[in-house]
């Protein structure tokens, strides 16, 4: 019979991943929806700084989806009209969203580091989430031809589906593995 201190960090962490997840789900499910990807990030970054005690690469997460979230909002609906402005923003956003989930992975490398497991999945899945987004900011320029661009541009954006999949997955592995360290 476990005592309720143990029983609510249970449930907390077991939470926290899940708004991971959720906000990671629900910002590649509404990608074009603006009040959704706010949410999005609202849950990513409670719940990132909700499991901070796993990895202090969590609240790193936490702080780099809030900013993500400033980015969203200040790219809002009627708050900066279409011009050069609101395109460089667009494409200074993605450095914050690159950030996030390599943060959340390092913390999920932590987590699988401190019981002696392979840490392989996770650096491979950093270099797919970061190949991904590194790609399109490289491309934002204008320097390549329209050949390479389209090649670029679709190479990036399976790189970054593959990469939020796979990341989803991670954090649902994270959590499995926080709830079984934590009930030793």
């Amino acid at each position: 019979h476990a005592p309720v201190p143990s029983l609510m960090k249970l449930l907390k962490g077991y939470y926290a991943y899940l708004a991971v997840s959720g906000g990671l789900l629900l910002s590649l499910a509404a990608q074009n929806n603006w009040a959704l990807q706010m949410l999005a990030f609202a849950l990513v970054s409670a719940g990132a700084l909700s499991v901070q005690n796993a990895s202090r690469w969590y609240m790193r997460a936490s702080i780099a989806a809030d900013v993500t979230m400033a980015f969203k909002l200040i790219l809002g609906p009627a708050v900066i009209p279409p011009s050069l402005l609101r395109i460089v923003l667009q494409y200074a956003a993605l450095v914050p969203l690159l950030l996030t989930g390599c943060m959340l992975l390092m913390g999920v490398k932590d987590q699988m580091h401190k019981i002696d497991r392979s840490t392989l999945p996770e650096w491979a899945l950093l270099a797919v989430w970061s190949a991904g987004y590194i790609l399109v900011l490289v491309s934002a320029p204008g320097w390549l031809n329209d050949y390479l661009f389209n090649t670029v541009w679709t190479l990036a954006n399976s790189l970054i589906s593959i990469g939020g999949v796979a990341l989803i997955v991670e954090m649902f592995r994270a959590q499995r593995i926080y709830l079984q360290t934590e009930e030793q």
